[in-house]
């Protein structure tokens, strides 16, 4: 997934997707107002874009998807797993199952791609999510800052994520 790469999407969906608000990356979980500017990196995952995204998708990368926001409809093949954006510790119950249940869709292997993924450039729970993934020994995290709005933006195709 490198910025080079990539179907041409819309100039404007990646400047919504990659505004920089000013808002320094955080090595912490997220607490509260988990809706307000995020930053534009997470301290040990990478960011991805829409063009990045959807050219690894096109390519047959393996990876995994993960949706915490848990909206209803979401990217292909997502997984939905919203207490993995929990706020809380490294430490805590949530940490434990998030890291069982990483381990289990990625067959342990920490250097399968992890995308994670919620609504815009102005939800933390991705990046909640992210830095979980991170603290549980996953080396290749991607942060979907967009979300499933920059997706939806440049028109590709969400899927049911449930019924």
């Amino acid at each position: 997934m490198t910025p080079d790469q990539g179907p041409q999407i819309d100039p404007q969906i990646t400047a919504f997707e990659t505004r920089d608000f000013g808002v320094p990356p955080q090595q912490h979980l997220r607490q509260d107002q988990f809706h307000a500017h995020t930053p534009t990196s997470v301290p040990g995952a990478q960011l991805v874009t829409t063009a990045n995204l959807l050219q690894a998708m096109n390519s047959g990368m393996q990876m995994v998807v993960i949706d915490v926001l848990g909206s209803g409809y979401g990217l292909p093949n997502a997984y939905v797993a919203a207490p993995l954006s929990s706020p809380g510790s490294f430490d805590d119950r949530t940490q434990q199952q998030g890291s069982q249940w990483l381990n289990q869709i990625t067959g342990s292997n920490r250097n399968m791609p992890i995308v994670i993924y919620c609504s815009d450039p102005m939800c933390w729970l991705s990046y909640n999510a992210a830095l979980r993934a991170v603290a549980a020994g996953f080396t290749n995290v991607y942060w979907y800052r967009g979300g499933i709005q920059a997706w939806e933006m440049a028109g590709l195709p969400l899927r049911p994520t449930g019924f």
